[in-house]
């Protein structure tokens, strides 16, 4: 007689698709024309309005599906399901001492379990309800929410 094991594997997670996702918002045209706001640090530097749209194209915030190594974390129980990138283009936009620090803003948003911030431009998300436009909208919203920016002096 020998001694074998079956191997208990988790069923791989897809991500949902509209309209079998659960998000509270898409990249709707009022979403995509919304003008970020820029920190208080770039306020004078007269730049050109910059809108959600715009920050999506060049891809400076961008989301993937979190690859089999990054769907768990060290610290936390949690399973990630979306890896967010807010990169450079997207910095400018949120201060890191503000009042509401991205992952709080990010993790307040529905559908959103948990966010882990690994990186200073990488979150990962447990929001597995969400689709991938779900998960760029709630970014999107975090970004123009007054409270990841400082006051102007």
């Amino acid at each position: 007689m020998g001694i074998f094991s079956r191997r208990r594997t988790e069923p791989e997670w897809q991500p949902p698709t509209r309209p079998d996702c659960a998000c509270a918002r898409h990249l709707d045209e009022s979403l995509l024309s919304s003008v970020v706001p820029f920190i208080a640090d770039m306020a004078g530097d007269e730049l050109e309005p910059v809108t959600v749209a715009e920050l999506l194209h060049p891809g400076a915030l961008s989301v993937e599906v979190a690859r089999l190594d990054e769907r768990r974390l060290s610290d936390s129980a949690a399973t990630f399901h979306w890896s967010l990138a807010v990169y450079d283009d997207a910095r400018v936009h949120y201060d890191d001492d503000a009042g509401l620090d991205l992952d709080v803003g990010l993790a307040q948003q529905p559908g959103v379990d948990e966010v882990g911030w690994v990186d200073r431009e990488i979150f990962m998300l447990s929001a597995p309800t969400l689709c991938h436009e779900g998960v760029l909208a709630a970014a999107a919203v975090v970004l123009l929410d007054d409270r990841v920016r400082l006051a102007n002096d």
